[in-house]
């Protein structure tokens, strides 16, 4: 089993970088055979997206080497996902941000039927807002949530203290989930009305410009 875990916080040890690293000690500590990438989004300097549609028409960002490519990859290969943000202003990090921008992962349905798990640390409110943020992503890129953790902790204080029961009672329902490998009845129908009323018309009105989106839905049997 193949979990990727995604820092989406700037602060490269903070709060959030706690709490997924605990995560991703658990699970290799705990289920045999789970092999966990974490990987920090800071270390990649992500540039911004340009809206260029490159990914539309070739299946690649048209902007390189800044490793966001190689995360799309490995988000591309893996059996379930988590992903944190600090909230900031009652919404995910502007690198979370930029990083959802730049992974082509709507458009193509990169998480499709992928169970995930969204994190958020705050310090005073709204962090179930930025859980509600992400919680979107995932169901309009075609995956599923599976759990949802927003963790209040006061600034540069240890976020593990008091929270590593529900931390592990989450991974544990999280690789509950992803061994099944069963998608929600609810999520089927969302990704079929995105996919079928929205995304479809929009995609096949211009074959050409969007051909690499039609070959990942093909490749993830979306669409024949």
């Amino acid at each position: 089993m193949r979990i990727v875990i995604i820092n989406g916080s700037p602060r490269k040890n903070g709060a959030t970088f706690g709490v997924l690293s605990y995560f991703g000690e658990y699970l290799k500590n705990n289920f045999p055979g789970t092999d966990v990438e974490f990987i920090n989004l800071v270390d990649l300097n992500i540039k911004h997206c340009v809206g260029c549609k490159n990914c539309y028409k070739t299946g690649h960002c048209a902007l390189k080497g800044d490793g966001v490519e190689a995360v799309h990859d490995a988000i591309k290969n893996c059996d379930g996902l988590v992903w944190g943000s600090p909230t900031y202003a009652s919404n995910v990090s502007g690198l979370f941000k930029d990083f959802h921008d730049r992974v082509h992962m709507t458009m193509e349905q990169l998480l499709y039927k992928k169970p995930c798990v969204n994190v958020t640390t705050y310090e005073n409110a709204m962090g179930n807002k930025t859980l509600g943020v992400m919680r979107e992503m995932v169901m309009n890129a075609g995956g599923y949530n599976a759990r949802s953790v927003a963790i209040k902790n006061p600034f540069n204080h240890d976020a593990l203290e008091g929270n590593r029961a529900k931390i592990e009672e989450t991974a544990r329902r999280f690789i509950e989930k992803t061994a099944k490998n069963k998608a929600p009845l609810l999520s089927k129908i969302y990704t079929a009305v995105a996919v079928n009323v929205f995304l479809k018309p929009f995609v096949y009105g211009d074959k050409e410009n969007n051909r690499a989106i039609i070959d990942n839905w093909k490749e993830k049997k979306i669409v024949k």
